[in-house]
């Protein structure tokens, strides 16, 4: 049996959760049923008997605690469930550039500013836009992320508003275009909460999905303050 990779995500899965009740709050959807929906997409990915019963016991029916130890197949599965879910018709499943939205970008928009007000707060505060690029990001990836990724993370600094953050999602599991997506909404929420201005984010080269040796994502950020 391969050996399943976790990190600890208990509150970036706890953040998902408050988005979609924060999402129908808004939208003036029924929360009831579109988190019924979303648990049913979410146990219907999950591949394996074993998978569902862990989702069960774990995600739908458990105690999540900001420190929980998260399975990186369980991110992925949950994530694409709820952003199949809630995207509505005629809305993109994921997006290169924080001009057009889709629910895995607001996902990590949401929970970079929850994050920033809470279990985060110290990572953001007296942080300028480019010190946070350069310091807090890559703490906060690895967590997500785990050592290796985070090992192979680049922030690049082409000048102090203008940045390029590239990630190598070589042998990281939950690598896709839709996790790809909150990585830029997660980045922007941030430099939003830093109270940069003018914020655009492109990902310039997405391999997460490809058949490579190395799945480089490249990510280009500029900002004013």
């Amino acid at each position: 049996m391969v050996e399943e990779k976790s990190n600890q995500l208990g509150d970036f899965i706890k953040g998902r959760l408050l988005f979609i009740e924060n999402y129908c709050k808004e939208n003036h959807l029924d929360y009831k049923k579109v988190a019924n929906e979303i648990e049913n997409e979410t146990i219907r990915r999950a591949g394996s008997k074993e998978r569902e019963e862990f989702l069960k016991t774990r995600l739908f029916g458990g105690l999540l605690l900001p420190t929980s130890i998260l399975p990186n197949w369980l991110d992925k599965v949950f994530l694409e469930a709820m952003s199949f879910v809630l995207k509505g018709p005629n809305t993109p499943l994921f997006t290169t550039t924080s001009k057009i939205s889709c629910i895995p970008f607001e996902a990590g928009r949401f929970n970079a500013k929850r994050q920033a007000d809470t279990i985060f707060k110290i990572l953001f505060q007296n942080r300028t836009p480019s010190d946070w690029l350069k310091h807090g990001f890559p703490a906060l990836y690895r967590k997500c992320y785990g050592d290796e990724a985070g090992d192979k993370l680049q922030v690049i600094e082409h000048d102090p508003n203008h940045f390029e953050v590239i990630t190598d999602n070589t042998n990281l599991d939950k690598a896709s275009r839709i996790d790809c997506s909150t990585v830029i909404g997660y980045l922007y929420g941030s430099l939003e909460k830093l109270n940069a201005r003018n914020i655009v984010i492109t990902h310039d080269k997405c391999l997460a999905e490809m058949p490579v040796a190395k799945k480089l994502c490249s990510f280009n950020i500029t900002f004013e303050i």
